[in-house]
């Protein structure tokens, strides 16, 4: 039988394909009931991992299309896995040797553990009850880190699961993954899944608060500190440490971990010493959350609402002039205020409209969302649809604070520099148009953000920076050659939005420049004084 040359597995130039050792000298290694498919399978693998003891040999389109080669094959791997666990389940024999269920049997078979084989069962039955995705993950764009996206996804919510069951709800997710990798795509769904079912989001935040904890335990050795924080506060706990826990020196050697000890100090040391929060003065420092335009309208609408109804409920007291019915109608009115902004009141109206996120595509559970409703500082700083209104022209150097929201608004969530997971609030504010040698505005139009490293890169190499038609960057040599790898399917989390259809949540800042034309709100962090 020939070797990796029938599965396309490319070999190195100028040599013959490696042929596979005769089947009898394979029987100690491909078990006596296997199909002979899967001992021809195993043959081709084993020569494929011959033919990659020579990869040094290959030049670099050889070993990245091995690469691609290998990540389709564990594609089909998975497949062929779940259909076999599928035929298991349905037949029964598994239950014949002592197994508690499915997935102990297939971690017992495997080896792997029953963790492994839970995650087995999950995926087979997934793309049992989801033939679409079945087919996607065959002949792409699906890949196991999408099917476990999906499955994750459908567990924890049943009106989802019962919308991916549908052609037009897996032909939805399949669309979604041949634009987003593995990572954007289980936070997009998992927007997508609170919009669905926003009960769902708050069942789970709701979980994870009744497991929260926090011990200190006191030893001669130190104080050891253990817990567990729900999804939303450890956002904020993140983003103060951060505040805190600024660049470290050249000079620094202190490792993250410890880096982050100290600024928990900090922290400690300000609550003990300081009487009044402070805002800190720059973006990267502060929690923002993110509401549609969808869902700002039927949050306020509800809001306003109930206002009505209130209103409406006093001007029926004064015109009974009875007390009895004043009393009785006050009562109502209480509990209909109560009612109005609580976590039941806003799960229904963000039911079928996008959710609220922060700025690491978090979705944010109702309580949380009424909470912050509630008790933030509530600000203007969002740019039009346009999306030029923050411009400063040659009257200042330096972007502002307005700029980085700006940016956050209209999607952008990473450094410009395709394939850069660098965040948003840790990037550099670039020139598209050099400042001193190319004489560029200060405006949101001309601005990239860049990580550190890409910004040097930017000026050492004199790259040209330029804007694509979706509002991602490319990055160009000043002979056109283009810098960095090909672009991904999507970056940064979130499919393109528009514009306008963005309201970004950020507190208070005094002399933001611009134009602004939405609400904005967020918590407020404090900051070392310096």
């Amino acid at each position: 039988m020939a070797g990796a040359a029938p599965l396309g597995f490319p070999t190195s130039s100028g040599s013959s394909p490696v042929t596979c050792a005769p089947a009898a000298a394979r029987s100690a290694a491909v078990p006596p009931a296997l199909p002979d498919e899967f001992a021809a399978w195993d043959a081709a693998a084993r020569t494929a991992l011959a033919a990659a003891s020579r990869a040094d040999e290959w030049d670099a389109s050889a070993r990245a299309g091995a690469l691609v080669w290998l990540a389709k094959h564990r594609d089909l791997v998975a497949l062929v896995e779940s259909r076999v666990l599928i035929a298991e389940r349905e037949a029964g024999t598994w239950s014949l040797r002592g197994d508690r269920d499915l997935a102990s049997f297939a971690g017992r078979v495997s080896r792997e553990g029953r963790g492994a084989g839970f995650s087995a069962v999950g995926r087979a039955a997934t793309l049992s009850a989801m033939p679409r995705l079945a087919e996607a993950l065959a002949d792409g764009p699906v890949t196991t880190t999408h099917l476990a996206e999906v499955t994750r996804a459908a567990a924890s919510s049943p009106l989802l699961a019962g919308h991916l069951a549908t052609d037009e709800g897996q032909a939805a997710v399949v669309e979604l993954a041949g634009r987003l990798d593995g990572a954007a795509f289980g936070k997009e769904l998992r927007r997508r899944a609170a919009s669905l079912d926003p009960a769902a989001r708050q069942r789970t935040h709701d979980e994870q608060r009744a497991r929260r904890f926090l011990t200190l335990l006191h030893t001669p050795g130190g104080t050891l500190v253990k817990g567990l924080l729900d999804s939303v506060a450890g956002y904020k706990f993140a983003k103060a440490l951060d505040a805190y826990d600024p660049r470290p020196a050249v000079d620094d050697d202190r490792d993250r971990d410890q880096r982050r000890v100290d600024a928990l100090a900090a922290m400690v040391d300000g609550a003990l010493t300081e009487r009044a929060a402070a805002s800190g003065p720059i973006a990267p420092v502060q929690g923002i959350v993110t509401f549609s335009e969808r869902t700002w309208v039927a949050l306020r609408s509800r809001r306003d609402a109930a206002g009505s109804s209130d209103r409406a409920a006093g001007s029926s007291d004064r015109a009974a002039g009875s007390s009895d019915r004043a009393a009785e109608l006050s009562d109502g009115a209480a509990e209909a205020s109560a009612a109005a902004g609580s976590a039941a009141d806003v799960v229904t109206a963000l039911r079928g409209v996008p959710p609220v996120v922060d700025e690491t595509g978090a979705v944010w559970p109702a309580s949380e969302v009424a909470r912050a409703l509630c008790g933030c500082a509530l600000t203007r700083a969002v740019v039009d649809a346009a999306g030029q209104t923050l411009d400063l022209g040659r009257e200042s150097r330096l972007f502002t604070r307005a700029h980085w929201l700006a940016l956050h608004a209209s999607g952008v969530q990473t450094c410009a520099v395709d394939g850069c997971g660098i965040p948003l609030r840790f990037a550099e504010l670039h020139h598209m148009a050099w400042w001193d040698r190319d004489r560029g505005p200060t405006d949101l139009a001309h601005c990239a953000p860049e990580c550190s490293y890409h910004h040097h890169q930017i000026h050492r190499l004199d790259l040209r920076v330029a804007r694509r038609a979706d509002g991602s960057y490319e990055h160009r040599h000043p002979d056109g050659r283009p810098y960095g790898g090909s672009p991904p399917v999507q970056r940064g989390g979130a499919p393109p939005v528009e514009r306008d259809d963005r309201l970004t949540v950020g507190p208070d800042d005094d002399g933001t420049a611009g134009r602004v034309d939405d609400l904005v709100a967020v918590d407020r962090v404090r900051r070392p004084r310096s």
